[in-house]
């Protein structure tokens, strides 16, 4: 097992790794397609199958950075019903070491992250919106900071594309030393008979932005192939992915991978997650 100080980590500070979390898109199909969080993270699109008497249940496991540790990685649990959607997400940062003043090391810990959130979405006249609500835990040997959080979203259905439009991670952790990381999140997808759809987002931060283009590709029903490509130049962090979901019954399997050589902290990444209809 690799030992590595936070400090060293691309993740950065305490407060750093909290704020790269509430961005990660969690399950395989969203983040192969350019991190398309908004055609899946949305809550506005919870009103889109209120018909719909399933429960829908998605696991996904990731093993993360990958080329600078092994024992880094996250669980991501979803549960979804008509209006309403579940989710918690645990983050493991592996095992830390800590040392005092002199750089003397004094012993080993286990930093993470929890997140729970709970999204509700209904249809309105003029398009369709929704809310979410969200607890946070991380801790850090010694140190530990909570956080409540909301994502307020708009979703419109044209003739031509559907236009998605979120708030995200707007409001506060229980301390003073660090803020959300509130974005303006701005999304195009247009489907085609062919079976092809694509998408766009851009992710407005404070002082930054990030950009995703995803395409995908369904073959009779029984399969989609993602493709997808991320930028985030003010990071450095610029990479393509590919991917694929496969239906059967009540199931799907859903499959990611992360290109890059061994000096990008995601390349090689892998993603699996499961889906089941109850």
């Amino acid at each position: 097992m690799k030992n590595i100080l936070i400090g060293l980590l691309m993740m950065g500070s305490l407060f750093g790794q909290i704020n790269n979390v509430l961005t990660i898109s969690p399950t395989a199909s969203e983040t192969t397609l350019g991190n398309q969080s908004l055609e899946f993270r949305n809550p506005a699109r919870n009103s889109l199958d209120t018909l719909d008497s399933k429960v829908n249940l998605s696991l996904t496991n990731v093993k993360w950075l990958g080329n600078i540790v092994d024992d880094m990685g996250f669980n991501y649990l979803e549960a979804s019903n008509k209006k309403f959607d579940y989710s918690m997400l645990y983050f493991n940062y592996g095992e830390q070491q800590y040392a005092d003043e002199t750089g003397f090391v004094q012993g080993k810990f286990t930093p993470s992250t929890l997140l729970v959130g709970t999204s509700w979405g209904t249809k309105l006249p003029f398009g369709h919106i929704g809310v979410t609500g969200k607890i946070v835990n991380h801790t850090l040997h010694t140190e530990k900071i909570n956080g409540v959080l909301t994502d307020l979203g708009y979703y419109l259905n044209t003739k031509h594309f559907e236009f998605d439009v979120m708030i995200s991670n707007l409001g506060l952790y229980f301390t003073e030393e660090v803020d959300a990381p509130t974005a303006l999140n701005l999304g195009l997808s247009k489907s085609f008979q062919q079976g092809v759809d694509i998408y766009s987002q851009i992710n407005l931060y404070d002082g930054y932005n990030t950009f995703g283009q995803g395409l995908s590709y369904n073959i009779k029903g029984l399969m989609n192939v993602n493709a997808g490509y991320y930028s985030d130049s003010t990071h450095e962090l610029t990479y393509s992915s590919v991917g694929f979901d496969i239906n059967y019954d009540r199931y799907k399997f859903g499959f990611g991978y992360l290109f890059g050589d061994e000096t990008h902290p995601l390349g090689n990444t892998l993603l699996l997650t499961l889906n089941l209809e109850i």
